[in-house]
């Protein structure tokens, strides 16, 4: 038989365990009242273990996959789900808005930053909605690493030569930006969500040289409600991500 993967309910003393994390962040938050901006960044990271229950991961070898919701200005862990090395990275990366729900009352400004695992329509949605359930309501600042599919692919295609700017270099490789004024959520009749733009990124290797696959140039993508940064600003705050940092060829 094939293996399956699921992630369990939490069991009682583990939901307890989760509402003294919440109120050890609520503590910590009113010794520090004046840090009124509160961006998660959320990410899953790999353990590597050889425990006989440890499931394979994508990665290679077996382990463990936790998610963590981490509030970036206080370095503070507000959320975790704990799964099997096995669990799709795109399975459940959200869960539940339990991570902003955390937040102390004293938060005036909500932020969040993904990777191309939270990539999913109901959770930007959610983020878009500002009459969100289960939620505070109010504007939620967010950017998340589009996955390519081959709809964004044709629209990063008929970007102009001219709409490309440089955005960051290092010894290896030349990152470009363009702005991708595009939504592909149809919206229902009285549906109020945020209007998005993406960011796309071209990757170029110094001197002409060849990708590993033999492609002359990689292209990556970020989605964000914010128009308050232009698009180096902002995808420099989305690369800020302090659960797991990510060079620039692996947007």
């Amino acid at each position: 038989m094939g293996q399956v993967s699921y992630i369990p309910n939490e069991s009682e003393p583990l939901r307890a365990l989760a509402q003294v994390n919440q109120d050890l962040v609520r503590a910590v938050a009113r010794r520090a009242g004046e840090q009124k901006i509160a961006t998660l960044d959320l990410d899953a990271t790999v353990i590597e273990s050889w425990k006989r229950e440890a499931k394979p991961t994508y990665q290679g070898g077996t382990g463990y996959q936790p998610v963590l919701a981490l509030w970036a200005e206080m370095d503070l862990v507000v959320a975790d789900e704990f799964r099997d090395g096995n669990v799709a990275r795109r399975q459940s990366c959200w869960g539940d808005p339990a991570a902003l729900a955390a937040l102390p009352e004293t938060v005036e400004e909500r932020g969040f930053r993904g990777d191309s695992a939270c990539y999913e329509q109901t959770l930007l949605k959610w983020l878009r909605n500002h009459k969100r359930e289960n939620g505070p309501e109010g504007f939620i600042g967010f950017a998340v690493s589009a996955r390519m599919s081959e709809s964004l692919k044709q629209k990063i295609g008929l970007i102009p030569e001219v709409g490309w700017r440089p955005y960051r270099e290092d010894a290896e490789v030349i990152c470009e930006c363009a702005e991708l004024p595009w939504d592909p959520v149809e919206r229902k009749q009285d549906e109020v969500l945020d209007e998005v733009r993406y960011l796309a990124i071209r990757v170029r290797r110094r001197q002409g040289t060849l990708f590993q696959d033999g492609a002359l140039t990689k292209h990556f993508a970020v989605v964000t409600n914010r128009f308050d940064f232009d698009a180096k600003r902002l995808l420099e705050w989305h690369r800020r991500k302090r659960v797991r940092s990510k060079p620039c060829m692996m947007y």
